[in-house]
């Protein structure tokens, strides 16, 4: 979302800002920074995750002007990382893309709660529900906890952005129809597939770097 103030209006870009401020002094005050000060693997993970939640975005195509559909990344990154920092690594990747559209940073708040907390909080959901009701198999946590996660994360990012377009009298929903949900059963098993590889390649490789994976519990099966 690349809209500039003259297109949603300026109390409507307050409220997002201040939105965004609360949401990152909650993952500000959750991350864990001691832990992270302390091992320099974990500190090359989590910028290296950082940096790909920005070029992924940087790959996007313009559905509508100021309403690019791009591959999210932000399952594996919560998984890999954990939710507050890539709330963090999200909300920056998204001002990155803002500032590089030249669109003005009146639409970041909104951007970053329909492209970067749903999905991130639909990862965390269904980890945890997945962890507590079904069998600490691997295959089912590559394809329930990264897999479906990242496929229904990808979902309801697109929803929850279009109903922002639509709250803020950018568009309307039968254009939304057309030119921006359209693309959704296009892209969401290509995201799904993207996060799933990644998350295959760092649970085998090395699952210590890995914050949601326990490969005592996983690999005993």
């Amino acid at each position: 979302m690349n809209f500039s103030v003259n297109v949603i209006g300026f109390d409507a870009a307050l409220w997002g800002w201040f939105s965004l401020a609360v949401l990152l002094v909650i993952a500000g005050l959750a991350a864990p920074w001691r832990a992270l000060i302390a091992s320099s693997a974990r500190q090359n993970v989590v910028l290296g995750s950082w940096l790909a939640l920005i070029l992924l975005g940087a790959f996007q195509g313009n559905t509508l002007p100021g309403l690019p559909m791009h591959f999210l990344g932000l399952t594996a990154v919560t998984l890999l990382i954990g939710w507050p920092l890539a709330l963090l690594g999200g909300a920056l990747a998204v001002g990155v893309l803002a500032g590089l559209s030249h669109a003005g940073f009146a639409a970041i708040g909104f951007a970053v709660w329909g492209q970067v907390l749903v999905p991130i909080g639909m990862t965390v959901v269904i980890n945890r529900l997945a962890q507590r009701f079904l069998p600490p198999n691997f295959f089912i946590y590559v394809f329930v906890n990264v897999f479906f996660a990242a496929a229904l994360g990808f979902i309801f990012a697109a929803l929850t952005t279009a109903g922002f377009v639509v709250m803020l009298g950018v568009y309307s929903w039968p254009v939304l129809l057309t030119s921006y949900l359209a693309l959704i059963p296009i892209q969401v098993i290509p995201e799904a597939m993207i996060n799933g590889m990644v998350m295959l390649g760092f649970t085998l490789l090395k699952p210590e770097w890995v914050e949601s994976f326990d490969a005592q519990r996983y690999f005993k099966n």
